[in-house]
């Protein structure tokens, strides 16, 4: 039996009575076509909640009332003890069967099945050609105005073409860019829910070439705009919206090819992207590292030198408002807004003269969100291609992000997390009084233990006493200058 039909067998089987009539809908019927495993599955039924009930006394589990889908409210049925076993089950909207299928957003998504009281699956009703469609590997919209009731759906027709690897139908295409506008009225959740699910794909750039193109990011996001045409200066090839879509595609392309690059360090890097929304927010930043240029931009009077002197403090401004947009949570805007306001700063951290007390410094502050920004640093790099930009300068950067990243899972993420040699009550055992002055004796302490200049308690209390002391014959009021 197919595992969608083991579950729904599970479920109702033991019931011992004939359910109403119920059809499986959405995008559990999609999938059942496609062959593909099912994540959520709906049950649409004349009176959900009653259903859902007694669903719940069956089996002893837990019914909850579910409003976080856009197409209508659910009950949710969940068995206890094992959160992610659960039947979501609908009301018809409109009336019929029929007149609910009508209201979806795309062909493949407009299908329902009839289900028999055993779990075995009945009729296909196909009312707009989904199951072509599916066949022909196309996103279609279900009708005229599909993106007029709900703008999201912009996004969401991109968000299948990017899962599925489907084309969009272009009298949707049309439709898309026709009502674009309407997504600025949007909820910001909606919108961070769909666009993160793009960028979470591993080679979305065209896909988010199709959203710029359709007028959808413009919608969402104003400072886009001026970014376009905006011209730099010899070391870019590109103006700065072409540029940040091509640092977007060096991102995709370095972690493709992350095991070539990295080694043994890419498989790190991929669970350091897999928490939380780290890999679709680096690649939202790539696309807003350089937002600020706009209005940073400025032509050097003698020469005629384009330059953009301070740009990351407006683009991390800008960040701030894409963050408020999409309403994200303080750990994920905190995450965003780093990677965009410190994108030069780890470019700088490459150059030759940079001692590995200030690298560790970046480390302990920023801690394993350092190697995203690296990344990003080595795909902003990547995509200055003008005729000043030196390919030797991009070969050197290259390798030096690569062998930082592998140097911190291998070496410096340890030392990081070794114990401090001494802490702040040894201090004041010593009589270093309370203040920034023991805060300072502390960092000096801790660098020196990170680079391996002191290895033992000893080393790290002879070190803390000379600071101190050095301290006291500067401070002394019969010091002699």
């Amino acid at each position: 039996m197919n595992v969608l039909f083991e579950i729904l067998h599970r479920w109702l089987a033991p019931l011992g009575i004939e359910p109403p009539p119920l059809h499986l809908v959405g995008g559990a019927v999609r999938d059942h076509l496609l062959g593909r495993p099912p994540k959520d599955i709906d049950l649409m039924c004349a009176d959900p909640e009653a259903f859902a009930r007694l669903l719940g006394t069956a089996h002893a589990a837990t019914m909850v009332p579910f409003f976080g889908k856009t197409d209508a409210p659910c009950f949710r049925v969940v068995r206890r003890g094992n959160p992610d076993d659960f039947l979501d089950i609908v009301g018809i909207q409109g009336g019929s069967v029929e007149a609910d299928l009508a209201r979806r957003d795309f062909t493949f998504n407009a299908m329902a099945m009839r289900v028999q009281a055993d779990g075995k699956p009945g009729e296909l009703i196909d009312l707009f050609g989904g199951q072509r469609d599916l066949e022909q590997r196309c996103v279609r919209a279900t009708g005229a105005e599909v993106f007029v009731s709900d703008p999201l759906r912009t996004i969401r027709a991109v968000r299948f073409a990017a899962q599925l690897s489907f084309e969009i139908d272009p009298a949707t295409l049309d439709l898309m860019k026709s009502t674009a506008a309407g997504l600025a009225g949007t909820a910001g959740e909606r919108v961070a829910r769909e666009l993160f699910l793009i960028l979470e794909q591993p080679s979305c750039a065209s896909h988010v070439r199709m959203l710029d193109e359709v007028g959808a990011l413009e919608a969402l996001f104003p400072d886009i705009r001026p970014m376009k045409g905006c011209v730099q200066n010899e070391h870019h090839h590109l103006d700065v919206w072409d540029h940040s879509v091509a640092t977007l595609e060096n991102c995709e392309a370095i972690l493709e090819r992350a095991e070539d690059r990295l080694g043994p360090s890419a498989a790190h890097v991929r669970g350091n992207l897999g928490k939380h929304n780290r890999l679709a927010i680096l690649k939202l930043a790539a696309l807003f590292h350089d937002s600020g240029k706009p209005a940073a931009r400025a032509v050097e009077p003698s020469g005629g030198r384009v330059t953009f002197h301070g740009h990351e403090k407006g683009s991390s401004a800008a960040a701030g408002k894409v963050a408020d947009r999409l309403k994200l949570s303080a750990r994920d805007r905190a995450y965003f807004e780093n990677l965009v306001g410190n994108h030069m700063h780890a470019i700088d951290l490459s150059q030759p003269q940079v001692k590995l007390k200030t690298l560790l410094r970046w480390f302990r502050r920023l801690g394993d969100g350092m190697v995203p920004l690296i990344i990003l640093s080595m795909a902003d790099v990547l995509a200055t291609l003008g005729p000043a930009a030196s390919p030797a300068e991009r070969e050197r950067h290259t390798l030096w992000a690569c062998d930082t990243i592998s140097l911190y899972y291998s070496t410096i993420r340890d030392q990081l997390a070794s114990k401090p040699l001494i802490d702040g009550s040894d201090l004041l055992a010593m009589g270093v009084p309370p203040g920034p002055g023991l805060g300072r004796i502390l960092q000096t302490v801790r660098e020196a233990q990170d680079e391996k200049a002191i290895t033992t308690r000893e080393e790290a209390l002879k070190l803390a006493n000379g600071m101190f002391a050095g301290h006291k014959t500067i401070s002394s009021p019969d010091a002699k200058c």
